[in-house]
């Protein structure tokens, strides 16, 4: 009898322990990205650089996720959003306007329909891929294809053909000196030192 069990507890001390398997639950604080094999948070917040990883770039559809005609509750998913509220227009009226942090910059966008509208840019941080944006000088523009200038409610518009979406505003008389209209060569010729100081981004103009 002694000898059976010795030889029962000799058994018992030479059984290997079972190994222990954590499952997703019983670990409680964080799950395993298998793509990547890094741990994440449920608690992680989501990016919302507005789809911008380096420089950003305008284009004539917008500025990263921040797009012409996208819905104003889509670009809050993705965007980082300071204020959303009233403002009074340029005619005096009250407009919906989404205040956006992009690149380090405010950048305002104005709500129609509870869709982007129009963007609009003062700061020379955000520019076309051919380096077009605030600052850019007068004769700049005015060289470029199809450059023409127009009056408008706060200063000279110019628009060219690269471009359909955007507006170049100077801050400029409305009218040349001898009346008339400004031309492309007349206006960079008068006012050569002239720079954008707002761009205007509002879809192409059909």
């Amino acid at each position: 009898m002694k000898i059976y069990l010795v030889v029962f507890l000799l058994a018992l001390a030479c059984k290997r322990a079972e190994p222990v398997v954590l499952t997703p639950d019983s670990a409680g604080t964080a799950s395993v990205d298998t793509s990547s094999g890094k741990a994440s948070s449920p608690d992680t917040p989501v990016s919302r650089d507005c789809g911008i990883t380096g420089q950003a770039i305008l284009t004539d559809e917008g500025i990263g996720e921040l797009r012409i005609g996208r819905p104003a509750d889509d670009v809050k998913l993705v965007c980082d959003v300071v204020s959303d509220g009233q403002q009074q227009g340029s005619e005096g009226s009250m407009e919906r306007v989404i205040v956006l942090r992009i690149a380090g910059d405010l950048v305002p966008a104005t709500i129609v329909n509870d869709k982007v509208w129009r963007v609009a840019l003062t700061t020379p941080r955000i520019l076309t891929t051919d380096s077009l944006g605030v600052d850019s000088p007068l004769p700049k523009i005015a060289a470029m294809r199809g450059a023409q200038f127009h009056p408008g409610e706060d200063g000279i518009y110019a628009f060219v053909a690269d471009h359909c979406a955007l507006s170049f505003r100077f801050s400029l008389p409305l009218r040349p000196p001898q009346g008339g209209q400004w031309t492309a060569a007349s206006i960079a010729r008068e006012h050569a030192d002239a720079a954008v100081d707002r761009v205007l981004l509002t879809g192409c103009r059909k």
